[in-house]
């Protein structure tokens, strides 16, 4: 080996753990990224085979009732190629074992040499052939614990049916399965099964119509033009409105989480590098000045400026090399993870873990780039040093009157505090690197508490303050008021409050969105939209929307909105923006239920009901509803809080302890590198002041000091920049279905705080306890 390789291998083993501290920040932010794109890689991936196997479609529609010659016009649409129509029928099913009884959809499958669309793939069983014969979504069975061959009785339009499962089966509709009424899964209740199509016909009561249909678009198709003309068609058989796949609900699920990964990989990875770019700037500096007299040498036996920046370029980019090798490996560990959690969520056939392998080449090349910037200027420092001048001992250190003595007068100080101070305020540029350091630790454990405390704020306002109904139900077809008679009657309930759910296309200042429009009683207890400060909103003189659907439409109270009305008599009209409700959970837009009934062109109608039922009759409450045909939702609001915290808190605990690891290895390998540089650069002070009469405990105090100052003084930066960062996260993993609220509470802090210190505490003790080990002799002959 030549002899500057030698050199490289010396100096890499003789700074030993803090290179270790700076490839471990390395490490870090490379396994986010990695982690972040090779879980994006295998989405992508097992989505596009299975979209492709499943034929899954371009643009959904709905109507009531269809008739099916209506296929062929819709086929003759410039731009379709593939027209699948449906039957989709609802209802609820009781399931054995169970309490409550699971929302029912029993879907139509194509007849026998039509040409299908999002057709379900078959994981265990067979397909139908014989009356009554179903498959069902894989999930469901799981969840429910059920199998091929078990025999479910349900009720279909009022009629009572027999169905057996045939078949387990994976969709592309239900790749993510979402609970009735609710945003997250409750595959335990949410019975999806698909049947022949003239048994759903007969079940139902239906001849030859359909209610659902599929389209297949030619390449360079217009989706807007396409979904115009399906309108137009389907109107006068109460056409909901055509949705592109952009906006199916399974398949924005999915894309959303897609795009927050993309995010996590763009988002913290920066900060891990950026802070080990600043140490390596400190650490190479230090090596530049503790070997001039090498430099000198090595310039006067004829190495060239470029052979001697090599060598610590070299050693740069070897530590930045060891730790995007490590985060590679970390990578692919905690990628495999996070495929674990989203093999319950989102039911793709072929998701398997994968190594993005670009990913980790474009990582590993900016992790190392990153290092050898960092170490730039101490290698222009090394290549500027002449012969003459590297050879002779450096200028000693010019002292002026600064802090030290400014507050020496102020208050006396000890000798060991003047010291401290004096050698704080000699290396600025330093100490600021290194507090700057310290905050984004600290900065990243806060946001990463935030997570968890804006879910209970999440919860507490959107379910029990918003939301004070514990069941909700959803009618088969609009019914008259008189119906809220029936309701109360049934075992358990204690009061009802009915509600009238219309679909509508709101537009503001050019923004258009498709809607659910809530008409609830003003004066109702169960349901009622609240301001930022918790407030009750009141109902009266236009509508309420939530303060996202504002941002998004750019309109604010007193604002005229445009309503077009998919239900009813299908009117538009002009109403004012009366105020805005805080709404978590979605874009939220309410107004007094006879107001819409009256835009609807219909009398007292209502398609649902709020209940408060007794929680000591809920299995006596259930058994009824079961047996109640006009019924096809139910909605437990406690099952439907226990199933949300039950996947957020899954999910975030594993996301927020890697975050917080991460953040602690910040702190830890700043505070560990500022520590072991100030000990380098101090060896033979502390060894004179340990002969001059100073013990141990005043040596550790004047090493460890400074960096107990500047773990205070990050302390305010890092809170600040911790709420900041959580209001960016808050906003940039906002999704339509659910807003995280900004909320960095006392508690959140408190625990940041506490893992903060631990870890400035561990890297404290790591270099502290050398100084119990010097040995002066050894040291004071040392010429550095």
């Amino acid at each position: 080996m030549r002899a500057r390789d030698l050199k490289l291998l010396r100096d890499f083993r003789r700074l030993g753990w803090q290179a270790a501290a700076i490839a471990l920040l390395i490490a870090c932010g490379v396994a986010v990224s990695v982690m972040a794109f090779s879980a994006q890689s295998a989405l992508r991936s097992a989505q596009a085979g299975f979209y492709a196997d499943t034929r899954f479609a371009d643009l959904f529609a709905q109507a009531r009732r269809a008739p099916e010659s209506l296929g062929s016009e819709i086929l003759a649409i410039d731009g379709v190629l593939v027209v699948d129509l449906r039957l989709r029928e609802v209802g609820l099913m009781p399931i054995p074992g169970q309490v409550r009884p699971a929302a029912l959809q029993l879907i139509s499958l194509p007849r026998t040499g039509e040409t299908g669309l999002n057709l379900p793939h078959l994981v265990q069983g067979r397909m139908p052939v014989a009356e009554g014969e179903v498959v069902a979504l894989k999930a469901f069975l799981d969840a429910a614990r059920l199998a091929p061959g078990d025999a479910l009785p349900a009720t279909v339009r009022g009629r009572p049916v027999q169905l057996r499962i045939v078949g387990a089966v994976e969709a592309p509709e239900y790749v993510f399965s979402a609970g009735p009424g609710s945003f997250l899964p409750d595959n335990a209740h949410n019975a999806v099964l698909w049947a022949d199509r003239d048994f759903v016909g007969r079940a139902s009561g239906m001849g030859a119509v359909f209610d659902t249909v599929a389209l297949d678009l030619a390449d360079g198709a217009s989706a807007p033009a396409v979904a115009a003309a399906v309108d137009r068609l389907l109107e006068p058989y109460g056409g909901r409105g055509a949705v592109e796949r952009a906006d199916q609900p399974s398949h924005a699920m999915l894309e959303a989480e897609l795009r927050e990964l993309s995010l996590s990989a763009t988002l913290l990875p920066p900060i891990f590098l950026l802070v080990a770019s600043a140490l390596v700037h400190m650490v190479m500096g230090r090596l530049v000045d503790a070997e001039r007299e090498q430099i000198g040498l090595l310039k006067a036996f004829g190495f060239t400026d470029g052979e001697v920046a090599e060598g610590y370029l070299k050693l740069s980019a070897a530590i930045g090399a060891a730790g995007g090798l490590a985060g590679g490996l970390a990578g692919w560990t905690l990628g495999a993870l996070i495929m674990g959690l989203y093999e319950q969520y989102f039911r793709l056939p072929d998701l398997q873990p994968s190594f993005n392998l670009a990913a980790f080449v474009a990582s590993l090349a900016i992790s190392v780039g990153a290092a050898v910037a960092g170490s730039l200027l101490a290698v222009r420092r090394a290549v500027a040093l002449s012969p003459s001048v590297a050879m002779r001992p450096p200028p000693p250190a010019v002292f002026h009157r600064g802090l030290a003595l400014g507050l020496g007068r102020l208050r006396p100080i000890d000798e060991a505090t003047r010291i401290l101070l004096r050698n704080l305020t000699r290396f600025p540029g330093r100490a600021l690197l290194g507090g700057a350091g310290l905050a984004a630790s600290l900065a990243l454990l806060v946001s990463a508490q935030s997570m968890f405390a804006s879910l209970d704020r999440l919860v507490e306002h959107a379910a029990f303050r918003t939301q004070r109904w514990n069941h909700s139900l959803t009618f088969l077809e609009a019914r008259s008021l008189g119906s809220r008679t029936d309701v109360a009657t049934l075992p358990g309930v204690l009061r009802v409050e009915p509600v009238r759910n219309a679909e509508a296309t709101i537009s503001g200042r050019g923004t258009s969105r498709r809607v659910m429009i809530s008409g609830i009683d003003p004066d109702g207890r169960l349901q009622r939209p609240l301001d930022s400060l918790g407030r009750p909103v009141p109902l009266q003189g236009g509508v309420v929307i939530s303060a996202a659907l504002a941002e998004r439409l750019d309109v604010r109270p007193g604002d005229p909105l445009h309503l077009r009305l998919r239900d009813g008599a299908r009117s538009e009209a002009v109403v004012r923006l009366a105020a805005l409700s805080e709404d978590y959970s979605g874009y939220g837009v309410y107004m007094p239920r006879r107001r819409l009934n009256m835009l609807l062109g219909e009398g007292e109608i209502v398609t649902g009901a709020h209940l408060l039922v007794d929680p000591l009759a809920r299995a006596a409450f259930y058994r009824s509803i079961a047996r109640t045909p006009q019924v096809v939702g139910l909605l437990d609001r406690d099952e439907a809080i226990a199933g949300l915290r039950m996947a957020m808190i899954d999910a975030m605990r594993t996301s927020m302890t890697f975050y917080m690891g991460f953040a602690a290895a910040i702190g830890l390998g700043v505070a560990f590198n500022l520590a072991r540089i100030g000990l380098s650069e101090r060896a033979r002070d502390l060894a004179t002041l340990r002969i001059l009469g100073f013990d141990r405990i005043d040596c550790a105090y004047v090493l460890l000091g400074e960096l107990l100052i500047l773990t205070l003084a990050a302390i305010p930066f890092g809170l600040l920049g911790g709420a900041a960062l959580s209001r960016g996260l808050a906003w940039a993993y906002a999704r339509e279905e659910l807003r995280l609220p900004l909320e960095v509470s006392p508690g959140g802090m408190s625990t940041a705080l506490i893992v903060y210190g631990a870890t400035i505490l561990a890297a404290a003790i790591l270099v502290g306890r050398r100084v119990w080990g010097l040995n002066l002799v050894a040291v004071l002959k040392s010429r550095d």
